[in-house]
């Protein structure tokens, strides 16, 4: 994404003006923000100029591909890397734009390949399309946890793609709830991305600690994680009908 303007054009003359015309309309719950604030409101950039395209060409790069003696040494692959570092250090320069990687939204990404890849393997043959569709039509991009997207959306998103455009409402609903989406109103269905990762994030340690320490703690584990909270010893026994002294030395291995 693009860096916030490095200098950024405040004038607190202007806003002590806009402040001073404010004060003559009835008081409202208004955010009162510091002079550093509006600052980094101002240089802050709106989502289509962050993530606008890169001003840098791949069409050089093509060319070289197609050379007939593209199978060149690594000492002049590494030339070319130079010559395209250069190049793409001057087109920077020249439009003054810096970048950086937008690490929050590289993670929400992932997310939600993590998680579309791990329900499909559950989905009937034929509604792949859907389970797609809804991650493309996503409209909580602020929002790193969940996925939401409206019915209109994922149709939108189906009518792209080959077959899809012949699937109704009532075909898509149920497909959404089976893959535990919630909803409200019928409109819009959100799947909790948060919630898919902890649960897979359990599964991986307790499948862990069932080859290093057994079927015992495997079960104690499993109860632990179930209930979320400290749980007494004598519960614990009386839930996983072991011995008092497995539970005992198995509990003292976890720790």
């Amino acid at each position: 994404e693009r860096c916030p303007k490095a200098e950024p054009h405040f004038d607190p003359r202007e806003d002590e003006q806009s402040t001073s015309a404010r004060r003559r309309v009835p008081k409202t719950a208004e955010e009162v923000l510091s002079l550093e604030q509006k600052v980094v409101n101002i240089a802050t950039l709106s989502d289509p100029e962050r993530f606008s395209e890169i001003p840098y060409s791949m069409e050089d790069a093509s060319k070289t591909n197609d050379c007939p003696h593209n199978a060149v040494a690594g000492a002049k692959r590494k030339h070319g890397a130079f010559e395209v570092d250069e190049e793409l250090n001057s087109t920077i320069a020249e439009n003054e734009v810096l970048w950086r990687i937008n690490f929050e939204k590289f993670i929400f990404c992932l997310k939600k390949k993590f998680c579309a890849d791990r329900k499909k393997p559950k989905l009937k043959v034929g509604t792949h399309p859907i389970w797609e569709s809804f991650f493309e039509a996503n409209l909580t991009d602020k929002d790193t946890n969940s996925v939401t997207s409206s019915i209109n959306g994922i149709l939108e998103k189906l009518g792209q793609k080959e077959g899809g455009a012949a699937m109704t409402i009532g075909q898509i609903k149920p497909v959404l709830e089976d893959l535990q989406c919630t909803t409200s109103d019928g409109e819009e269905f959100t799947f909790d991305l948060h919630k898919m990762v902890e649960a897979c994030r359990n599964e991986e340690i307790e499948s862990l600690v069932k080859k290093k320490y057994g079927q015992e703690a495997f079960t104690i584990f499993r109860l632990l994680v179930t209930q979320g909270c400290a749980v007494e010893t004598d519960q614990i026994i009386d839930t996983t009908i072991l011995d008092k002294q497995i539970v005992h030395s198995t509990l003292y291995k976890l720790w």
